[in-house]
């Protein structure tokens, strides 16, 4: 009896230790199988993920070649090659540098969807230079939802800014004065945002509207019935000096003005002869008027050049935006217009394709790659007047007249519907705005007439 018992336990045990065994040997194969499968999805993916380096490259190196040959009309595109799809995508920092986003996605299995990106940014020399190397610099970062002051300017009693430019953290200040013994120009260093300060001025005249900067000289329009248009030195930006002017006939205002590439371009007011002017500042210390148009817009409130197209915000009941071909400077020529309300204050061309343009309660982004036939993309109410645009990277900003909210922030990332994302309330309301590295400045016409803000 004790020897069958025994027989049996032994038995047992060896049925036992034989289905061990062959559990250790099932999962030994079975871990060997997953090696192996891991093994090759890992030399797959090595593999594959280096043809997809390659290929956004060669995607983001193609678009760099364009860009350098054709910098205004690069487009993105996308393509498939056997199982990647490789997309280029261009985004417009400003009217002198895109971002190029090169992406090239695929899948090794339903569930593992991957993608490479590869991103560089590229500016247009020649707009650069064009404009008298006055660019906006980095793309906006931080939280511009909850933008902040860094620091203002006093101008003085009496004191109104009517419009600035910022060139490497100097910003030019034009002034209408209460009385015309005092100045109308000033020069402001804000190398320190948070301690700007006013480093020379100069009375000029009966009061300036407009200011645009390139070189060693800034270029300025104004309300002096014998010279509306004046060039000032500011080598020495300590002792800034009038160098030259122009008399422009009749006696209406010269409201706005714009630098491209050795000309000024100028909108005057209601009542001139011609509405929009071209001189020649090639010689800055012999500026000479070159030709004009009439009947164009009734009054010209903004001007913004890029390449040989001129922007313009007017107050014409039917074409609010009127965009002129000035490829002869001799034979300026209506390229197209689009209604966009009677009284256009601001126009910023973000490219040839894309407007920002602000009238009298709304701001529009409109479609300007066919100049003859423009069309609103999209819009948001901002009640009040909006006087200047600037944009860069996905936001614009806007100076306004809103009681409330005269610097209003807008992301502009979906053309079709932009979306307000942050405001602040000034004393009086802002005059004109300009961007610069992360850094907004606005001009305000009160006394405080410098407002420089950033993210937080």
């Amino acid at each position: 009896m004790m020897e069958k018992l025994i027989g049996k336990k032994n038995c047992g045990q060896s049925v036992l230790e034989t289905l061990v065994a062959l559990a250790i040997l099932a999962i030994s194969v079975l871990s060997g199988f997953i090696l192996i499968y891991n093994s090759q999805s890992f030399s797959v993916d090595v593999d594959l993920g280096q043809q997809a380096i390659y290929l956004a490259q060669k995607g983001l190196e193609t678009a760099r070649y364009s860009a350098k040959n054709n910098f205004n009309d690069l487009v993105g595109s996308s393509s498939i090659t056997g199982n990647f799809t490789q997309e280029t995508i261009i985004e417009n920092i400003d009217a002198y540098s895109k971002k190029i986003i090169s992406r090239t996605s695929w899948k090794t299995d339903l569930l593992r969807p991957q993608k490479i990106e590869l991103t560089t940014l590229v500016t247009s020399r020649s707009n650069i230079i064009g404009s008298g190397g006055d660019a906006g610099g980095s793309a906006p970062f931080g939280d511009w939802k909850n933008p902040k002051t860094l620091g203002s300017i006093d101008l003085g009693a009496g004191e109104s800014a009517t419009d600035l430019d910022v060139k490497n953290k100097m910003v030019y200040l034009t002034a209408e004065a209460s009385d015309k013994k005092k100045s109308d120009f000033f020069i402001v260093n804000a190398t320190d945002g948070q301690n700007p300060f006013i480093v020379s001025s100069l009375n000029v005249g009966d009061g300036l509207k407009g200011v645009d900067v390139a070189g060693n000289y800034a270029y300025v329009v104004g309300k002096d019935d014998d010279k509306e248009f004046i060039v000032i030195d500011v080598s020495n930006q300590s002792a800034p000096i009038e160098v030259a002017s122009l008399n422009l006939s009749g006696s209406a205002d010269a409201l706005t003005i714009f630098y491209w590439n050795g000309y000024v371009y100028v909108g005057r007011a209601s009542g001139s002869s011609q509405e929009f002017l071209i001189i020649d500042v090639s010689n800055p210390l012999a500026p000479s008027l070159v030709s004009g148009l009439s009947g164009v817009g009734n009054e010209i409130n903004d001007i913004y050049v890029l390449n040989n197209r001129v922007y313009l915000g007017t107050e014409d009941s039917s074409r609010g935006m009127i965009v002129i071909n000035v490829a002869s400077s001799t034979s300026p020529s209506v390229l197209g217009s689009i209604d966009v309300g009677d009284h256009v204050y601001g126009i910023y061309p973000r490219s040839e394709n894309q407007v920002l343009v602000g009238e009298k309660t709304k701001f529009y982004i409109v479609n300007a790659s066919s100049t003859s036939k423009m069309a609103i993309l999209g819009s948001a109410s901002i009640g009040s007047k909006t006087r200047d645009i600037v944009s860069s990277g996905s936001l614009a900003f806007l100076a306004t007249e809103d009681s409330n909210k005269e610097f209003q922030v807008y992301d502009i990332s979906s053309s079709t519907r932009p979306s307000f994302w942050s405001s602040f309330n000034f004393p009086q309301i802002a005059t004109g705005i300009d961007y610069e590295d992360n850094i907004v400045y606005v001009s305000v016409r009160s006394n405080d007439a410098l407002r420089i803000i950033t993210s937080q």
